[in-house]
């Protein structure tokens, strides 16, 4: 299932948004600095003065220290850590934009978003009455258990964690008097029904419920936790069942709390369950995020890669939990994650860790950290016979299987070079090994994955990104500018390697087809996908030329582009020849370098 964001949906949500609200929601101090401006402090870099600047008129914000800016999409995207459809998605949501999905490229049938709108409503309201009700019974056995567990009252209303009550149809009773239907709770498991009998009855009956949310903090399901030592049915989870808007496979516990935390620590912590994961929160490291119970999902993988490359596996110290690191390992390693496993002293899980050891006992474990191969050279012992020739060929194998999933060529040969020294063979053996690994099916892992994550535009710094800054302000700031650059300029100069280059090729087109009134907002969806500090100064304020000296200033900066420009392809056709192999190829090259210096020569700079 995937949004159908149009062009004229970006358009609405970007309208209906007002910029300087969302900014102040995210808990930005602005205040006015003039009639359609605001100015405070920057939420993306330490600064005592403002330099962070607001433009309602343009619906636009940069921040003149650090150099990032945007629109709302732009300024929402870095400040929660989310994606851009995501991002659509929350700010749609607040502006009462609807945004229809599809699916296989067609719209989906208006029936079942119906159901799903129930279910987010079913699951919403009962989050809040498992909250209230926990609230409103302090003597309960699940309030009793969260003070036994010093879980305070401000962790227990950021996770939204609430208790049932011990009946079999408090919920059944109140959801119908909100005119739920039991069909409704029944498919989002509030409630169960037998198969015999057909009596219906309350799924989480006396247990503690931890919330779940999806990516955009709404309410999908539920975590159950038993509060007897003993429970009737021997389960001390239960969760909510595959339903349209559950999928476990797909959710992660606490990512909406953790989104800003993974973005400022630069880092992912993937713990084993809700508890771990709310220590880590509760002891500063809100980066934390857990799996719904079961093995971890490679969707799951590809969701926690959009955040960030750096994860902690936070497993058990067993062999159960050595085991969890290498299937994770197989799964996350095509992502070209650096991941790294925590291991805490004594065998405490993360949760007990910060119950005896408190904020520094976990920092210290978090400073402490091994590599994934550390962990898979702590298991050969375990399933090889490392003394033999046989049991040293199959350890080779096994680690070839991880060695494989690689994606950068660097690391490769780094982890190479190591898983080597661990079985006392050459490196030349370990890479045949390897190569035999990529038609060895020991670890079936399709390095595809890979290829579709989605990774971040880095700008490219060129020696002429002065000049084609100030080209691109001045650009925007008038049309016959980008009129003039038309005919001074050739497209054929820039092959659109960098954000700035296409937004100047977006300024003169503008210009030439007499858009300039559209310019800017293609501009800001520019940079929702290629974030470049220079095109979002030229947004937030064009050219601070006079309108006397715009065409002299044009002139220097086309002149230093078109000198820049020509050096660089004459270095590049130095290089070609320094490392030319023929004396064809050299012959071929020197004519080029000569046609260079007769164009140069015959077309001067101006």
């Amino acid at each position: 299932m995937s949004l159908d964001l149009t062009k004229e949906i970006i358009e609405e949500i970007r309208h209906r948004c007002d910029i300087s609200d969302v900014i102040s929601s995210c808990g930005v101090q602005l205040k006015r600095s003039g009639s359609s401006s605001f100015k405070g402090l920057c939420p993306f870099h330490q600064e005592k003065t403002p330099s962070f600047h607001v433009d309602t008129a343009r619906q636009s914000f940069h921040c003149f220290g650090c150099g990032k800016g945007g629109d709302v999409f732009r300024f929402f995207m870095d400040k929660e850590n989310v994606d851009f459809p995501n991002a659509a998605q929350i700010l749609a949501s607040r502006c009462g934009v609807m945004i229809p999905e599809k699916t296989d490229g067609k719209k989906e049938d208006p029936s079942k978003r119906s159901e799903r709108d129930r279910l987010y409503a079913v699951n919403g309201e009962f989050s809040n009455f498992f909250c209230r009700y926990l609230r409103d019974n302090p003597n309960s056995p699940a309030a009793r258990y969260l003070v036994q567990r010093a879980i305070p009252k401000d962790v227990v209303e950021k996770f939204r964690i609430g208790a049932v009550p011990d009946s079999w149809t408090a919920c059944r009773d109140y959801g119908r008097s909100l005119g739920f239907s039991d069909a409704d709770m029944i498919t989002a498991g509030i409630l169960r029904q037998k198969e015999d009998t057909g009596r219906i009855y309350d799924q989480f009956k006396g247990r503690l419920a931890f919330t779940i949310e999806n990516e955009q903090g709404k309410p999908v399901g539920f975590s159950a936790r038993t509060l007897e030592a003993k429970p009737l049915d021997g389960r001390k989870y239960v969760n909510t069942p595959e339903t349209p808007v559950f999928h476990k496979g797909h959710l992660l516990y606490a990512l909406p709390q953790a989104r800003q935390g993974i973005g400022r620590l630069k880092k992912a912590i993937l713990c084993e369950g809700q508890l771990d994961a709310i220590a880590f929160h509760r002891a500063g490291f809100d980066c934390a995020v857990a799996p719904l119970g079961t093995a971890f999902t490679p969707d799951q993988a590809k969701i926690i890669r959009r955040y960030s490359r750096n994860l902690i596996l936070a497993f058990d110290a067993d062999n159960a939990g050595r085991k969890a690191v290498l299937r994770a390992a197989e799964i996350l390693l095509p992502l070209s994650v650096d991941l790294q496993v925590l291991q805490i002293p004594g065998g405490k899980d993360p949760d007990e860790l910060f119950a005896h050891g408190g904020s520094n006992a976990v920092a210290e474990a978090l400073n402490n950290t091994v590599a994934w191969m550390d962990i898979l050279r702590e298991t050969l012992p375990e399933k090889f016979d490392l003394s033999s020739p046989v049991g040293r060929s199959q350890a080779a194998a096994f680690v070839a299987g991880f060695l494989k999933l690689i994606v950068n060529q660097v690391e490769l040969e780094v982890y190479t070079k190591e898983a080597a020294k661990i079985l006392d063979i050459s490196e030349s053996a370990m890479k045949s090994e390897l190569s035999g690994a990529v038609r060895n099916n020991f670890i079936n892992q399709d390095k595809t994955a890979a290829e579709k994550t989605p990774t971040a535009k880095t700008v490219k710094k060129t020696g002429n990104s002065t000049a084609l800054t100030t080209l691109l302000e001045l650009a925007v700031a008038d049309g016959n500018t980008g009129r003039a650059l038309a005919e001074l300029l050739p497209p054929e100069l820039f092959n659109g390697n960098t954000p700035l280059e296409n937004a100047l090729n977006m300024a003169i087109n503008a210009a030439l087809n007499d858009e300039m009134d559209s310019l800017q907002d293609e501009l800001k969806n520019l940079l929702i996908e290629s974030p470049c500090p220079e095109v979002s100064k030229a947004i937030f304020q064009p050219a601070a030329f006079p309108p006397e000296k715009r065409e002299k200033a044009m002139m220097d900066a086309v002149n230093e582009f078109l000198n820049s420009k020509r050096k660089k392809d004459t270095d590049d056709l130095l290089l070609k020849l320094r490392s030319a192999s023929s004396d064809e190829e050299k012959m071929k090259i020197l004519q080029e370098l000569q046609n260079a210096t007769l164009n140069t020569e015959r077309n001067p700079v101006l």
